[in-house]
């Protein structure tokens, strides 16, 4: 299973990614990873993407090192833990691209989609919950703020509703959280969700899911 967790800046999203993998890694194969990030290429492109001196990026520029970037964690981490039928749990995916840089930056969403089908390599999560938490709440769990970070409250609030846009349009797929509440709140809600999700994948946990955590799990 490829579960992401998605939401603004300060959303909780990473408190509860990290809390998911906890859970699940009790009982399968568990890899936790980021996007941008948590490769050699990938980390270098966050750092570049998150450097509050690159002021002048130009939309297109940061639309094109997000996929890039995502690009080698699909293939270099992700795609070798599913095929070996473990459990990848992303703090953010494709949908930051689309409500950062589609709903965001006001790049044309056809654009979007397909860069995302390219530097996913057409992979898809079959889950993902979108913390939606208040601006203001999100905010003041903001320390050092970096460059995305500290954009424009009308930026973020096109965000968190593009967010909201992606959520009713693959209802399917996507979860929206309310996570102005406390984290065992919502985290409950999660781990509710993933249970039943699992259980309607019993051919999955029967050909690769193991029962325990092995050594060298990523977290």
């Amino acid at each position: 299973m490829f579960i992401s967790f998605e939401g603004i800046d300060g959303s909780g999203k990473s408190v509860q990614a990290r809390l998911c993998v906890d859970y699940l890694a009790a009982r399968f194969k568990t890899v936790h990873c980021f996007d941008p990030g948590h490769t050699v290429i990938g980390n270098a492109v966050r750092n570049i993407l998150l450097n509050r001196e690159h002021g002048e990026m130009n939309p297109r520029t940061e639309l094109l090192l997000y996929a890039a970037a995502r690009s080698q964690l699909v293939t270099e981490v992700i795609l070798p833990v599913l095929k070996e039928g473990g459990v990848v749990v992303s703090d953010r995916f494709y949908d930051s691209t689309t409500a950062y840089q589609g709903y965001g930056r006001e790049l044309p969403l056809d654009l979007i989609r397909r860069l995302n089908r390219i530097g996913a390599h057409e992979l898809v999560p079959d889950l993902t919950f979108i913390i939606d938490t208040d601006p203001e709440i999100a905010a003041g769990r903001i320390g050092d703020a970096d460059r995305l970070e500290s954009e424009s409250a009308a930026f973020k609030m096109r965000v968190r509703n593009g967010y909201r846009r992606i959520a009713e349009q693959e209802a399917e797929r996507c979860r929206l959280i309310n996570g102005n509440r406390s984290i065992a709140e919502i985290h409950a809600e999660i781990r509710s969700i993933i249970d039943k999700k699992l259980a309607k994948m019993p051919d999955k946990r029967a050909k690769g899911f193991s029962e325990t955590n092995p050594d060298g799990t990523e977290y």
